[in-house]
């Protein structure tokens, strides 16, 4: 059996304060004004939570880590060192941590060109199939043991201010549609990782203003996956959508919402083995993290 944590959006880092004043230029701005107005308030206990959610791997024997990205708040480079600082205990997991960007770590476009993210966590990116990769590091495939693997795909990137959309370059869709033909993947319960939720709790599109622009392509890029699940994030509720039982022909969707935003708290568990998989939610009690007893879904094997 394998065993797999999944969280999302810690939102770790820096207080507003502590922000170099040349860090909150251009969309920043935005952001810094966000996090006066109470956002940041809501995300004040984020590095104790995860303090907290590494405890609760080690003690539940977590053989990988999942986390689908916005690390940070605004993305700068003090955030970025601090936010890995935070998360190293993860990288312990057995087979490895696997963590992508989300928008507030890609939060301008000087973010990108300078790799800040990917020099920080470049084990984090790191492929065991490099061949594969269409655009940078992208997708990523990370392999579990013989039974598992995960397949990232970058859909986060700077935006204009007052905007929070994604959208996952076609270069990587060609990327991933090539991956899950490999031979070497169909005996394995496969994870799609990516910042952006390709729907909300309900099965509707998110706004255009907040969602993933090409929700229904990248669906359908990962229709080949009979034996897995999504793993999302951005939407800061966790919620489980059961894709082909409501007539929609990709794996079931599991959005981590918020490891650490207060009264959002959540991350999802998986346990993995030949019959498939089942998955339960983890819960934060206001002291520490605990798996729910009941069953939320289970997941067919290959």
């Amino acid at each position: 059996m394998i065993r797999v944590l999944h969280f999302t959006d810690p939102h770790l880092g820096l207080s507003l304060s502590e922000v170099p004043l040349r860090d909150l230029l251009g969309k920043r701005i935005v952001g810094g004004a966000n996090l006066l107005r109470g956002r940041g308030k809501r995300f004040a206990d984020a590095p104790a939570k995860i303090v907290a959610l590494a405890e609760f791997a080690r003690a539940e024997v977590a053989d990988a880590v999942i986390c689908t990205g916005d690390l940070t708040a605004l993305g700068t480079t003090a955030e970025l060192a601090v936010a890995r600082a935070e998360v190293e205990p993860f990288f312990e997991a057995p087979l490895g941590f696997v963590c992508l960007p989300g928008n507030h770590d890609l939060y301008t476009r000087s973010v990108v060109s300078e790799q800040r993210f990917e020099s920080q966590f470049a084990d984090g990116i790191a492929t065991d199939m490099p061949e594969i990769r269409t655009d940078g590091p992208w997708p990523l495939v990370r392999l579990f043991g013989d039974e598992a693997a995960v397949i990232g795909v970058n859909s986060a990137r700077p935006n204009l201010p007052w905007q929070s959309s994604g959208r996952v370059p076609d270069i990587q869709l060609i990327g991933l549609r090539a991956v899950l033909e490999r031979p070497e993947l169909r005996e394995r319960f496969l994870f799609v990782a990516t910042h952006y939720a390709p729907l909300r709790d309900d099965g509707s599109p998110d706004t255009p203003q907040h969602g993933l622009e090409n929700a229904d392509e990248f669906l359908r890029a990962t229709s080949p996956v009979t034996s897995g699940a999504i793993l999302c994030g951005h939407i800061h509720h966790a919620f489980h959508y059961a894709s082909r039982e409501q007539g929609l022909d990709a794996p079931d969707v599991f959005c981590g919402g918020s490891a650490t935003m207060e009264g959002h708290e959540a991350a999802w568990w998986f346990e993995i083995d030949a019959e498939g998989a089942s998955v339960r939610k983890v819960n934060w009690d206001g002291a520490s993290w605990t798996l729910t007893a009941s069953v939320a879904a289970r997941l067919p094997g290959s």
